[in-house]
């Protein structure tokens, strides 16, 4: 009889002793001739040229069942994002909830303040243009008809450094390379934050085609040089930001039958921000005289006008790791910085990814890492190093929270099967594959837990590299695992 996924975890945090057990260069692999032959085969013949790393756990035991190349080291793309998130569920909590604050300074006088508005941000990837709405209004709740002083962004809970190491030039106009602020904004509910949407449509023949911005605020200029032609033509259309300015240009042929849609980064989200809190303002009839905006940080003695909090982690979580989304998990990892040590920096950040490691028994000189995403191309890590993280993460009492946000093989609704929704479709898979999927140039990685044919539940952990198009090299391994364990 086959075991429920529900009753299993929770015969596992009441039986699981994971503490004794301990990753090994030496040891020991229970062997099965027929599924090392088989994925051997599929190894040999279809991975000819790349790397690849795999391994298979008893997930009840921890034990290896399998071994190939298990301890090379590959780049891991967004396999980097499951101990990103298992550190985040330590340090943060489940609970966690990022903030946004309204403060004024000064003195108010016949509506007119005499003084600074300040944006305090906290990395709230959830912040929209809604809540910005809501803060004005929370303003002229107060009499607030006209600022005589500063719209100031405090975005001092992170550094600087917006993007990542490995981020490359040409990816930064897109959604996965979004910059990250401690104050910054999302135009949807996947929360893309430090983006815009771009939406292209057609209009008359030879003519410039209709373009859609959300939010429709901002400091990013639309440069529309797209030409609108025949339908049946191809679709040429790209839309891209030039390289550290705040011009979206849009560019090629977009025939009449025909949309186009991107996700494009903003230059700066601090002041994308401010630029679309300016605006609201005056939505709302609050005039500003300044005519500039600032970055500062918040006095001591502002006073508080109201404050945002985010969804709680857990639910963030969902659409973070269900869409691989590179920016959220940039902004945990300066989060779990900035609590740990104050530093809201990428390094700090690492460092206490790397001490939960520790803390867990992980051997973490197997992992070398210069991001929380896995974007990077310097990130390092073996199966067997990855098998052991999902192994020993069942022992922990957030651990139910953390298989919730795997992506599921097979299952059609979008935050439930995720970046798996369309794979793994085959009865010996759907629905019983729950894993975290990677890809880079040249790069894919799959690692999760799996339920086999005998209904026995195991941890597996795929990881190749130098090999194009080997997504589906992958899936197939994972159907033999499924079908001979």
């Amino acid at each position: 009889m086959k075991k429920k996924w529900g009753s299993w975890l929770a015969a596992m945090a009441m039986l699981l002793i994971v503490m004794g057990f301990s990753q090994s260069t030496q040891a020991e692999v229970t062997g099965n001739v027929e599924l090392d032959e088989s994925i051997r085969q599929i190894v040999e013949q279809k991975l000819a040229g790349g790397e690849a790393s795999i391994s298979i756990r008893n997930r009840a035991s921890g034990e290896l069942l399998y071994d190939y190349n298990g301890e090379t080291p590959i780049k891991p793309a967004s396999n980097m994002k499951l101990i990103t998130t298992a550190a985040a569920l330590e340090v943060l909590g489940k609970d966690y909830h990022f903030t946004t604050s309204l403060y004024t300074s000064g003195k108010l006088n016949e509506g007119v303040l005499k003084g600074d508005v300040y944006l305090k941000g906290e990395g709230d990837p959830t912040l929209s243009v809604e809540d910005l709405q809501q803060f004005a209004q929370e303003l002229k709740a107060k009499g607030i008809n006209k600022i005589d002083g500063r719209i100031v962004g405090d975005d001092k809970w992170f550094d600087d450094e917006l993007l990542t190491p490995g981020i490359w030039a040409e990816d930064e106009s897109y959604y996965y390379a979004a910059p990250i602020s401690a104050l910054t904004t999302s135009p949807n509910s996947d929360y893309d934050s430090g983006t815009i949407i771009v939406d292209v449509s057609g209009s008359t023949i030879g003519q410039s085609p209709l373009v859609q911005v959300t939010p429709h605020l901002g400091d990013l200029e639309i440069v529309n040089q797209a030409v609108t032609v025949e339908a049946g033509k191809s679709n040429t259309v790209t839309i891209v930001r030039s390289y550290r300015t705040n011009q979206v240009v849009i560019s090629g042929d977009l025939p009449t039958d025909k949309t186009k849609r991107e996700w494009v980064t903003v230059q700066h989200p601090t002041t994308h921000t401010l630029t679309i809190f300016e605006a609201v303002l005056a939505e709302a009839g609050i005039e500003y005289t300044k005519g500039k905006l600032f970055r500062a940080a918040t006095p001591k003695s502002a006073n508080l006008v109201a404050m945002k909090k985010s969804i709680p982690l857990e639910q963030l979580l969902i659409p973070y790791m269900k869409l691989s989304n590179n920016g959220i998990a940039d902004i945990l990892t300066k989060t779990i910085g900035k609590l740990e040590s104050h530093k809201g920096s990428t390094k700090a950040g690492l460092k206490a990814v790397n001490h939960f490691g520790e803390s867990l028994g992980l051997q973490m000189t197997d992992w070398s890492f210069e991001d929380g995403s896995g974007m990077s191309h310097a990130n390092n890590v073996s199966s067997i190093a990855v098998s052991d993280l999902l192994f020993k993460v069942q022992g922990e009492d957030w651990f139910s929270t953390f298989f919730t946000t795997l992506p599921v093989a097979g299952n059609p609704e979008r935050m439930v099967g995720g970046s798996l929704r369309n794979r793994l479709k085959d009865p010996i898979t759907a629905g019983k594959v729950f894993a975290k999927t990677g890809s880079l140039s040249g790069v894919s990685t799959l690692s999760g837990y799996l339920e086999g044919s005998s209904g026995e539940q195991y941890i597996f952990s795929i990881l190749v590299q130098n090999k194009s198009g080997a997504t589906s090299v992958i899936d197939e391994i994972v159907k033999v695992m499924a079908t001979e364990l």
